[in-house]
């Protein structure tokens, strides 16, 4: 019942709501731009996110995975991705991670990171990064954002 809930919310989104933020060519993403968006796009946005992360792994290796021979960056690649998600994203909500963009985003001095960087900065977080480490993480995502 939740999921259709959540379907009907986003087809409605989409219909009636302001798509054209989504899809802007000079509207950079990052925490000024997410500090502007209401909580249900917020949502849908990392809703998408979560499907873009499965496409792009697709992406990654589909031209070759009908070739007899893989190339074993290829496999690589997948191992890569499996593990990645396993220790930063299983068990992550698109909820938890918007609470997560949302309490990141609070500190001014991070609202010129891309919402994919700070997506990064923050499973990092949640995973138990220690706080040194995500700190001085942190601190190199500010320096180059600007750039």
């Amino acid at each position: 019942m939740e999921h259709k809930l959540l379907v009907s919310l986003i087809i409605t989104f989409f219909m009636f709501g302001s798509f054209n933020t989504l899809i802007a060519e000079d509207n950079r993403r990052d925490g000024n731009w997410w500090r502007d968006q209401d909580r249900l796009t917020r949502s849908v946005y990392i809703i998408g996110f979560f499907d873009g992360m499965d496409l792009g792994k697709n992406f990654s290796y589909w031209k070759f995975a009908n070739k007899k021979e893989m190339n074993s960056c290829i496999g690589k690649v997948a191992e890569s991705y499996n593990e990645y998600s396993a220790k930063y994203f299983k068990n992550v909500t698109n909820t938890q991670l918007v609470d997560g963009l949302d309490s990141f985003y609070a500190d001014f001095r991070n609202r010129n990171i891309q919402v994919a960087d700070a997506v990064w900065l923050v499973v990092n977080s949640i995973a138990g990064t220690p706080q040194e480490k995500l700190d001085s993480m942190i601190e190199n995502w500010r320096r180059n954002a600007n750039r």
